[in-house]
């Protein structure tokens, strides 16, 4: 296998703002399809504001009171986790001996599904597949299509890298 042209943690700065750019774009659209309403980055931050300080159950996190700074704490959280997946993603490619493709990086992308359906919406007081919502189906649509289109982002950063560094070296 071809040595990746970028060090790995250009890559991985690449992967993670490409992935969240991409998931971000594919959001819109499906807002934009469905009516479903922008994700509230006050919300995920006031969860993992609590999270930090030992309370990881917050039924109704929607109706919990608000932080300070919480808008900032969902969207540092949010990139945090990009760069994280990004540095899985990369480092399992690596340890593999793979290549970022778009059929890998989906199947990254679905391979995360599991947290938000299992472990961070039960934990908002959302239950288990957000069945505790209003609108469970349109919530769970919304992970998958964020989730896999992340997951091909992810590649996409990484292969950009790659021909990035090729080019100026």
């Amino acid at each position: 296998m071809n040595k990746p042209a970028a060090p790995i943690l250009l890559r991985i700065l690449f992967a993670g703002l490409m992935a969240a750019t991409v998931a971000d774009v594919c959001r819109v659209l499906y807002q934009w399809a469905t009516g479903f309403p922008p994700a509230n980055w006050s919300v995920s931050g006031r969860w993992f504001l609590n999270v930090l300080s030992g309370q990881l159950y917050v039924p109704g996190i929607a109706t919990a009171p608000a932080l300070p700074h919480e808008l900032f704490a969902g969207h540092a959280a949010y990139y945090t986790i990009a760069m994280i997946f990004a540095a899985a993603y990369l480092i399992g490619l690596a340890f593999l001996a793979r290549r970022p493709s778009l059929a890998n990086g989906l199947a990254f992308g679905l391979a995360t599904i599991p947290f938000p359906f299992l472990v961070q919406m039960p934990l908002m007081g959302m239950g288990i597949f957000a069945i505790d919502t209003a609108t469970p189906g349109l919530i769970m649509l919304r992970t998958l299509v964020h989730h896999s289109s992340f997951g091909i982002g992810l590649a996409l950063g990484a292969l950009l890298a790659d021909s990035l560094f090729r080019r100026r070296s």
